[in-house]
């Protein structure tokens, strides 16, 4: 396989295009403050470079920037058949977390392959009907979803209709939001800006892996969720007890301020599953002493309380990027970060991006975003679920179509 790999830089941003055989997948940023500007400085990069008609550009931004001049101007320089966005606090770009900038990956790809949608139904009949409607735009060539959740949105009735209408084991990646981040957390598809649940449908010839990332490793004895009210997000009891109180067993007068400031996110419960552990993040200590949650409960599930090190992150990515680096032919990699890694990683917050980049080489092109949860088909389980403590990588390259 020829490979070519093209570095230009300016002012405001570098892109970096790769050709392989008839196949093209262009990335450029730009910290450029005016919205069209940055645009132009990115597509004019791109174009140089990457010959093809495009026929999908995925664009992440800040939320310094204008929707709506964003998505004109690509129209105007690139001239891509779709345009799929979304706003974050934090994008990636190679080996840099860019806290103001425009990120943007062009595709040359077949359009009949993929389809965009943007939801704020928050009904499950309607999200797997709209959904059922768009897969059978695809067809058989259905790879994955990419996909985004506004804080205005269902998570739970979202993911059911995703679950409906494509089966738990089907690779789904993609992030969410509960705080807000801006005016509004914009996103772009179908040629619409709004928020709500936007989700891309990508097919073959794309090919789609993932890994995921965690370094959260367990402490205490082994607990029961004994009662839990999963559609509420909610754990009522553990071991019979007020769910609560199994923090202040191993805090002790620590617990009250670690309750007030709602630090259970540092601390989430491990759930074992198939020798693995899986995440259910606490966002927050009710006032009758259950917990708020994020990620999938069940009662009679036996778990522990979770924590994680500077250290351990950092150790658990370097393992990671190398076994990619090493068992994996990928052309580009989409990273899903979270910002709670952020915060106990603390002054080396933006060390996991650099060690990613310096492993993976330039071989594998990166992007990507911070958000407050991530979604991702777990291997472990076979089935997608949602975490917010992990750093999700979503593979893609080229194969047959």
């Amino acid at each position: 396989m020829s490979r070519k790999t093209t570095i230009a830089g300016g002012a405001w941003g570098w892109e970096f295009i790769c050709s392989m055989e008839k196949k093209d997948i262009g990335i450029g940023f730009s910290e450029n403050p005016a919205s069209e500007e940055a645009i132009k400085e990115i597509s004019l990069r791109i174009k140089s470079n990457l010959n093809k008609s495009i026929s999908l550009a995925i664009v992440f931004f800040t939320p310094h920037y204008k929707p709506l001049t964003l998505k004109e101007t690509l129209h105007i320089t690139l001239r891509p058949e779709n345009i799929f966005g979304l706003q974050a606090p934090l994008v990636i770009f190679e080996g840099r977390v860019i806290k103001r900038g425009v990120v943007v990956c062009c595709f040359s790809l077949n359009g009949s392959n993929l389809k965009e949608i943007l939801l704020k139904e928050s009904n499950v009949e309607q999200i797997e009907s709209i959904l059922r409607k768009a897969l059978v735009a695809i067809g058989e060539k259905k790879e994955f979803i990419l996909c985004c959740l506004s804080p205005r949105v269902n998570i739970h009735n979202h993911l059911r209709g995703f679950e409906l209408s494509l089966g738990r084991g089907f690779k789904i990646f993609g992030g969410g939001f509960i705080k807000k981040y801006g005016i509004k957390n914009f996103q772009i598809a179908n040629n619409i800006i709004d928020e709500g649940a936007s989700s891309i449908i990508l097919g073959r010839p794309l090919v789609a892996d993932s890994e995921k990332i965690s370094g959260f490793l367990p402490v205490g004895k082994t607990f029961k969720i004994t009662k839990a009210a999963p559609l509420r997000n909610v754990i009522l009891e553990i071991n019979n007890k007020p769910a609560s109180l199994i923090y202040k067993k191993y805090l002790e007068e620590k617990f009250e301020t670690f309750k007030k400031t709602s630090l259970g996110s540092l601390y989430p419960i491990g759930i074992k599953d198939n020798g693995h552990y899986r995440i259910i993040n606490v966002l927050d200590f009710l006032e009758d002493d259950s917990l708020f949650c994020i990620g999938e409960m069940k009662e009679g599930q036996e778990g522990k309380l979770m924590m994680a090190t500077s250290v351990s992150l950092l150790e658990a990515v370097k393992q990671t990027a190398t076994r990619i680096r090493f068992e994996k032919d990928y052309d580009l990699a989409i990273v899903i970060n979270s910002f709670i890694r952020r915060k106990i990683l603390g002054p080396e917050a933006d060390k996991e991006i650099e060690m990613i980049k310096t492993i993976l080489g330039n071989r594998i092109k990166i992007i990507g975003f911070y958000s407050d949860y991530q979604i991702f088909l777990d291997k472990n389980i076979a089935e997608f679920t949602v975490e917010n403590n992990n750093l999700c990588i979503v593979l893609l390259k080229y194969g047959r179509s």
